[in-house]
Formats: C-alpha cells, sequence, structure tokens
C-alpha cells in the first residue's frame, strides 16, 4: 500500500533552474573517483577501459532517470531508503538504507585514502593511513558545524577542475600513442566488465539532484534534463582523461598505478603538470568528502528517526542542525578503514553496495503509477538487470561479503520485529 507523496518538510526555495541543476549533477559525479580508481579499473579491463568506463555511465543514466522519477513525486531527504519504506516495502527499504551507509562508509575512506595517495607524490614518505585520518577528521568537523558545500561551491570547483584538466589534455595530446588504446575491449569482455564495476562507484552522485527536488524550479522537467546532462557530462570528462592518459602511459603501466594522471601529467609534459594534477585532486578531495559525508550522515539520521536503526542516530545537534550522532560513528569506521585496508580492496566492496542502493531505486520507480512516470518501465527493469549482471562481475568475495552483512543484518531485524524488540 502507497502513502500519498508529500511535500518536503525542507524550506524549497526552488531557487535553481535548469542549468544550475545540470552543472550541480555533473560536479556531484566528477571527483577523486577519477584520479583514485582509474589505475585499479585498468589493471581489470586493460585498454578495454574506455568501453567499461562507458558500461557505467550506461547503467548510471538508467538509475537516474528511475532516481528522477520517483524524486519528483517524494521529494524527500533519505533516496531509496525512503522511498521503498513508503511503498511498503520494509525490508527492502532497510537493506538499501544499509547499503548506501556502507557504501558512503567504504566511498568515504577511498575518497579519503586517493588524496593522501596523492598528498605522498608530493610529499615523499608521508603515511597514506595517517593523511587520509586527518583528511576524515578535517571533514567531519566541517560537517559538525553544519558548514557544509552549497551547490555554488560544488560548481566553483567542477569548473577549476574541469580547466586544470583540460590543460593537461591539451598539453599531453601531442604524446598520446595510438597503439596503446588498442584492443578495444582489452582482455576481453570479462575484463571489461570487471573493471566497469571496479570503477562504478565513481558515477555516485547522479541522485542527489532528485532528492533535493524540492530546491529545483519545475523539477518534472528539470530534474531529468539535470540528470541526462549531467551524466553526460560527466561521461566526456571521464573519457577525453581516461583516454588521454591510456594513450601515454599505454594499459600495463596505467593499471599499476594508483595515481595515473599524475604519472600521465608528468611523463607527457613536466613535473609542474603532476603539480597541477595534484591541485585539482585535492580540491576535488575535499569538497566530495564533505558532500559524501553529508548525505551519508543525513541517511544514518534518517534510518535513526525511523527507528530501523538506534534512536540515538537520530539526533540532531541543537546550536549547529547536524546528525552529530552519525557523523561521530561514521568518522570512526572512516578511520578504522583507512587504516586496516589498502585502497583498491575496498572499492569492490563500494561497487557492490551502490549496486544494490541503485538496483532499489530502480525498484522504486516500477512501484510508482503509470501517469506519474515520464520514462517506461522498461528503463527500470533494464536498470535492475543491469545492476545485477555488473554486481555478479565483481569479485566473488565482494558480493559474498556485500550480500552476506546485508542478509545477516536484515534477518536480525526481522528477528527483532517477530519478538517485538525495537532499536533503543
Amino acid at each position: 500500500m502507497t502513502t500519498p507523496p508529500l511535500r518536503s518538510t525542507h524550506s524549497g526555495a526552488r531557487s535553481l533552474g535548469k542549468t544550475t541543476a545540470v552543472l550541480l549533477t555533473a560536479a556531484m559525479i566528477v571527483g577523486t573517483g577519477l584520479f583514485a580508481s582509474l589505475g585499479a579499473a585498468t589493471a581489470e579491463a586493460g585498454s578495454g577501459i574506455l568501453v567499461a568506463m562507458l558500461i557505467g555511465g550506461v547503467i548510471a543514466l538508467l538509475t537516474g532517470i528511475s532516481a528522477a522519477e520517483v524524486g519528483v513525486n517524494y521529494p524527500q531527504e533519505g533516496g531509496a531508503f525512503i522511498w521503498t519504506r513508503r511503498f511498503g516495502f520494509h525490508t527492502v527499504s532497510f537493506a538499501a538504507g544499509l547499503a548506501y551507509l556502507f557504501d558512503g562508509i567504504v566511498g568515504l575512506g577511498l575518497l579519503a585514502l586517493g588524496f593522501a595517495t596523492y598528498s605522498a607524490q608530493l610529499f615523499p614518505g608521508l603515511p597514506v593511513p595517517f593523511a587520509a585520518s586527518l583528511a576524515l577528521i578535517a571533514v567531519a568537523a566541517v560537517n559538525f558545524l553544519g558548514i557544509s558545500p552549497t551547490s555554488k561551491i560544488l560548481i566553483g570547483v567542477f569548473f577549476i577542475d574541469v580547466v586544470l584538466l583540460g590543460l593537461y589534455v591539451s598539453f599531453a595530446v601531442p604524446r598520446v600513442h595510438g597503439e596503446h588504446l588498442r584492443p578495444v575491449l582489452g582482455p576481453g569482455l570479462g575484463g571489461v566488465l570487471r573493471g566497469a564495476a571496479v570503477f562504478f562507484w565513481t558515477w555516485d552522485g547522479f541522485q542527489r539532484t532528485a532528492i533535493m527536488a524540492d530546491e529545483i524550479k519545475d523539477p518534472r522537467k528539470a530534474i531529468p534534463f539535470a540528470v541526462v546532462g549531467g551524466i553526460a557530462i560527466a561521461a566526456a570528462i571521464y573519457l577525453i582523461v581516461a583516454a588521454t592518459t591510456l594513450g601515454v602511459l599505454g594499459a600495463e603501466a596505467m593499471g599499476q598505478t594508483d595515481a595515473p594522471i599524475f604519472r600521465g601529467a608528468a611523463a607527457a609534459i613536466a613535473q609542474w603538470a603532476g603539480w597541477m594534477i595534484l591541485t585539482s585532486a585535492w580540491m576535488t578531495a575535499f569538497s566530495e568528502m564533505l558532500g559524501d559525508l553529508l548525505s551519508t550522515s543525513k541517511v544514518g539520521h534518517a534510518m535513526g528517526k525511523s527507528k530501523e536503526l538506534p534512536r540515538w542516530l537520530g539526533v540532531v545537534h541543537r546550536r549547529f542542525h547536524s546528525p552529530h550522532h552519525a557523523l561521530l560513528v561514521l568518522t570512526i569506521i572512516g578511520l578504522a578503514l583507512v587504516n586496516l585496508f589498502p585502497l583498491r580492496l575496498l572499492m569492490p566492496v563500494a561497487s557492490a553496495c551502490t549496486l544494490v542502493w541503485y538496483a532499489a531505486t530502480n525498484f522504486a520507480a516500477l512501484e510508482l503509477r503509470r501517469d506519474k512516470r515520464f520514462a517506461p518501465a522498461v528503463v527500470s527493469w533494464l536498470g535492475i538487470a543491469a545492476c545485477l549482471g555488473l554486481f555478479l562481475s565483481l569479485p566473488r568475495w565482494s558480493v559474498i561479503g556485500a550480500g552476506g552483512i546485508l542478509g545477516l543484518l536484515s534477518g536480525i531485524r526481522w528477528l527483532l520485529i517477530r519478538t517485538k524488540i525495537r532499536p533503543a
């Protein structure tokens, strides 16, 4: 049984127009993931990395359309957790919310480790876990004070990033070797799919425009435009930068480093170009960590308020109005991750959780009545099928791990409900 759509409790002024929404969506997609996971994805896909990136982009587009459909009708904070819950699928809602929390925590750790990895290029000998920990603590402190990146800051950083990456491409193109771009499918379709799965988490961010539908002018028209336009811009940037780096370094060298763009800039241009890439990575990392921790803490806050997690997580700081308990827990877990696990080991887990969240988003869209959709249901079905296919392409240990944890916690929840025990 569905619940009628409600207005968001946020004071939505509907101040974002189409152009701003498109740029904001692109800014939320293009981030440190490009810098941090390109090498690991290339290690799997080889010269087929460009096809692997496109596969992720298509899945993001399908899911983005589904998110736009549901977000327009249910403009509330919480995303797929709230949407599936409103349609009466509380177990699916719980699993989706947990998947987003795991994705957010692991993604935050990846961003911090990516930031620290690039820092270590500039300051040789700098311990990566230590630098990542400092970055996490700084981001948590800013979020605790209620100071989060606004649309103007995100778009401003995005433009600076595009300019710096554009300079890199312009200077590096003459050093591109065409033979490095072949074969198009690299080691084969299996490798391409594995590369797509590793790189997939970097597409995350496009759903946030749909979730904040109450702040967008004419959301029914602007949100689909923003999702499609934002993903298209991000795809162009990803493909141009990746193709340039692949052409300069070659698939083997590119797959052996966690800082391929830095290596490509230094090899094709000069050491100063590496500094330019570091500047781009630093700015992007910090702004993206701010946004990721904020959105993840809000989902944790929503789950606490809904009593799906301990109610303690649903508390908001009286002065700063930030979900400080959720921020504290997420930061502690993030610190543990960056100090105990290497960068590449975390990527498949983040992608697995992202795919579960996306599948739940597509599922929620299928529950909409036909008159509330602006795309055929086959779009959401294709999104679910693509998510499942990519999920099964991930390393078996990450699939078993993610599925096992979600299944175990969902089972514990079921037992608590059956025995009428609620989280404290």
